[in-house]
């Protein structure tokens, strides 16, 4: 019966823990102009950013609403970026997104590399 319990508080820790890892894999970032992302072109506003994937190639996926307008992949580094908020940079000649910072996590699409933030 004691391990009985024990199994299923053990099981009970593990979902929690990946709930906190999905909650941890999601944040919302703001368009000020249009911007392409993939071969989709997304308008100003904001998006929810959530990502799948394991080690430094992800899925990210870009919606509005429950409505998913783009899913790309990309190149993350768990790294503390110095943002304190979500920085998004867009290529001023081809009005891409190429990368978006967040706190502890940076993400490069097309090849393109992040610029720490301080």
């Amino acid at each position: 019966m004691k391990l009985r319990s024990f199994i299923l508080t053990g099981l009970l820790g593990l979902l929690s823990l990946s709930g906190f890892a999905a909650d941890n894999m999601k944040a919302t970032i703001t368009l000020s102009q249009a911007a392409t992302i993939g071969s989709t072109q997304l308008a100003p506003g904001d998006y929810k950013m959530s990502w799948s994937g394991t080690g430094s190639e992800v899925q990210v996926a870009f919606s509005q609403g429950k409505k998913v307008v783009a899913t790309v992949p990309a190149q993350v580094v768990q790294q503390r970026t110095g943002f304190e908020s979500p920085a998004v940079t867009i290529d001023g000649k081809t009005g891409a997104v190429v990368g978006v910072a967040l706190r502890n996590q940076s993400f490069t699409f097309n090849g393109e590399k992040m610029a720490g933030g301080n």
